[in-house]
């Protein structure tokens, strides 16, 4: 058996979620009771770290501007 940790970053209510099929976008509520899914921004878990963040950033920078307090910036900095 091979056991692998599934990680989720979380920037404010901007989350995103990892499952052994990539991962994916969530934007929750202020409350965090409910949230809108962004299946389009389907990200693959098969970088190096590095080059998997600036996937992510490239992906999601629009979210993370709108949603997350400093933005994009703010959480490459919190990530790094």
């Amino acid at each position: 058996m091979e056991e692998k940790k599934l990680t989720s970053l979380i920037f404010g209510n901007v989350v995103i979620e990892s499952s052994f099929m990539g991962g994916s976008l969530r934007v929750y509520s202020p409350d965090m009771r409910s949230y809108s899914e962004l299946t389009h921004h389907g990200i693959t878990l098969k970088s190096p770290l590095d080059e998997l963040c600036e996937h992510i950033f490239r992906d999601v920078e629009s979210e993370l501007e709108k949603h997350y307090p400093g933005g994009v910036a703010r959480a490459r900095r919190e990530l790094a």
